[in-house]
């Protein structure tokens, strides 16, 4: 597999969130912040396995300039998709981003997504 340019690799932001789980419902994007990639390094928001990814983990998608233009499932504050957007070629239709977590227990933190869990 050909490996991106150096330019285009530091573009990233190292934000970490193409890493989690993630599904598309409606207009919206909800991200678990409780799962993700067995490689992700939560503290470092890197990947343990950032050169040999593509190879090792099945899951692992680059981000392309295709993905950069098209993909939904990528928040306005990706530095691809800004890229895409400063040269006018970000076609994705814009979705509302959530957060959820993972477990739905009663841990006394603040849940910006509780709607997700299902009541008691």
């Amino acid at each position: 597999m050909r490996q991106a340019s150096p330019a285009w690799e530091e573009k990233c932001s190292r934000c970490g969130l193409c890493c989690h789980e993630k599904v598309i419902v409606g207009r919206e994007v909800i991200y678990d912040l409780d799962a993700h990639c067995e490689h992700y390094d939560p503290k470092t928001h890197q990947c343990r396995i950032y050169l040999e990814r593509l190879e090792i983990e099945a899951r692992c998608r680059r981000v392309s300039r295709f993905s950069a233009m098209f993909a939904s499932y990528l928040p306005e504050t990706c530095a691809y998709v800004q890229w895409a957007r400063s040269k006018h070629i970000r076609f994705a239709i814009r979705r509302h981003i959530r957060f959820a977590r993972g477990n739905c227990g009663d841990s006394g933190d603040e849940d910006p997504i509780s709607s997700l869990c299902p009541a008691k």
